[in-house]
């Protein structure tokens, strides 16, 4: 059952960066990204109503703490993200991004004992050989560009891996089963934070909403939403260092296949050697 929910944590987070390559065309610190990234949290807030068990209820002060540092966190990793996108290659940007998950599969040996062997050891440096080599661009020529993406992808890849510890920790406390209230609130105070920042947001260089922007919000929360609680839920299910290397080197991977399927993409050799790197991650963290 893991392994189904975390099929489909992979699909729905592929269709995310998908997306959201389109919603980056929206000015980064203006009225309407900001009100775009409203509308994407409150869509991920509504789909967690329908997940779960009965969010409402009494909830724990715990509780309340995971949420507010976990919308915090939701807030850098979308907002930089959303920019650094704008600003770079598609897949130069999901693979620093994946680079989060090495500190939640960490977390799992330091913090709680869980089982690291040296299998596991191989599997994450074969990830991380994998999402580096992904990004690589020998004939990039926009340098003053990359430069100007780095720091907003940088903040936004530390901003997932801490999304992933807060999520580990969350299932490991005496609250786990507030799963649902906890991701409930964590999208409401990031919805509420983004809406706050819209009133005091430039509007010198601000462009109306489109309505292709406002639905390409709504289904990038949809899809958030549901990535988030199933991810949540895995990191109850599943060890870190299983886990989260699985999750982000299956969506290059299926990301890649995307792009053979439905843009004619050739695979070349840089394509092919992270192809072999994935699978072979994904089988040493089976082993260990």
């Amino acid at each position: 059952m893991a392994y189904l929910l975390l099929t489909v944590s992979v699909v729905l987070s592929t269709g995310r960066n998908l997306l959201l390559k389109k919603l980056s065309s929206v000015g980064f610190g203006t009225r309407s990204f900001y009100l775009s990234q409203g509308l994407l949290f409150l869509c991920g807030g509504i789909v967690l109503l329908f997940l779960g068990k009965n969010p409402f209820g009494s909830v724990a002060f715990d509780t309340f703490l995971f949420a507010a540092l976990y919308g915090l966190l939701l807030i850098l990793a979308q907002w930089f993200y959303t920019m650094a996108i704008g600003r770079g290659n598609i897949t130069l940007c999901s693979t620093v991004y994946s680079l989060g998950f090495i500190f939640p599969a960490l977390s799992g040996a330091i913090l709680w004992s869980e089982a690291f062997s040296l299998f596991d050891l191989l599997g994450i440096v074969c990830a991380m050989s994998a999402v580096i080599v992904s990004g690589l661009r020998p004939n990039e020529k926009k340098k003053a560009d990359k430069a100007n993406g780095f720091i907003p992808l940088v903040i936004a890849m530390l901003a997932s891996g801490g999304l992933g510890i807060v999520q580990k920790l969350q299932q490991k406390s005496a609250y786990a089963e507030q799963k649902s209230v906890f991701l409930l609130l964590a999208f409401a105070f990031a919805a509420g934070i983004s809406l706050l920042f819209s009133l005091f947001a430039e509007k010198r260089k601000d462009m109306p909403l489109q309505r292709r922007d406002l639905a390409v919000a709504s289904c990038v929360g949809l899809f958030f939403g549901c990535c988030n609680f199933l991810n949540t839920t895995l990191a109850g299910l599943l060890d870190s260092s299983s886990l989260y290397p699985m999750l982000n080197i299956g969506i290059i991977l299926l990301s890649m296949l995307c792009g053979v399927a439905f843009f004619k993409e050739k695979i070349n050799k840089r394509e092919s050697i992270v192809l072999v790197l994935g699978i072979a991650s994904i089988l040493l963290l089976n082993f260990g």
